[in-house]
């Protein structure tokens, strides 16, 4: 699964792609609600928005962004 959208940092928005490593949707018997969560992982390349510092210096330019989202329908 691949989720596409935007991204902010230091004031400048690029679109990213994500994509899921795991996802899974199930009843939480606690909350009795419909739960969904997963693993999404991209790649950015820091110098799209401006940040520069230290890759002359050898720091890398492209950084891997590991996000984990866990979301509960609140609809009645």
């Amino acid at each position: 699964m691949k989720v596409d959208g935007l991204l902010t940092l230091h004031g400048q928005t690029n679109p990213v792609t994500l994509t899921a490593t795991k996802f899974n949707c199930y009843l939480n018997p606690i909350l009795k609600k419909s739960v969904c969560g997963g693993d999404f992982t991209t790649t950015i390349d820091r110098t799209k928005w401006g940040i520069s510092k230290y890759i002359v210096l050898g720091m890398a330019k492209k950084v891997k962004l590991d996000i984990q989202v866990e979301a509960v329908n609140q609809s009645y």
